[in-house]
């Protein structure tokens, strides 16, 4: 799937079907990656207060119901997008570039 035109070429990009989510973030931990799930949670870290490792995947959920509920004892920690008022969501594309951006300016 096309991401946007050379944006492959700086960060790598994996979309995984749902049903082999759990074998591949087992792949990414035996090779070094934190799992790092964009989900909200009790024990959910503030992502402008979280320090991404250098190496790590970061788990998106789906529109409606964010990160399946088997997949968050996979992960290593959940973060989430501090916000006020009754929305209590972003559209999935726009937290992801949210995390993206917070991810890579600790390493600019």
């Amino acid at each position: 799937k096309q991401v946007a035109v050379s944006a492959d070429r700086w960060l790598k990009v994996a979309e995984v079907r749902v049903e082999a989510l759990a074998a591949f973030l087992a792949q990414q931990r035996a090779l070094g990656y934190s799992i790092i799930a964009l989900e909200q949670a009790s024990d959910s870290v503030a992502l402008h207060e979280y320090q991404f490792p250098a190496k790590a995947v970061l788990l998106l959920g789906d529109e409606k119901e964010g990160v399946p509920q088997p997949l968050l004892h996979l992960v290593d920690v959940c973060i989430e997008i501090p916000q006020q008022g009754i929305i209590r969501s972003l559209n999935v594309h726009v937290s992801a570039a949210c995390a993206v951006w917070q991810w890579r300016q600790q390493y600019l």
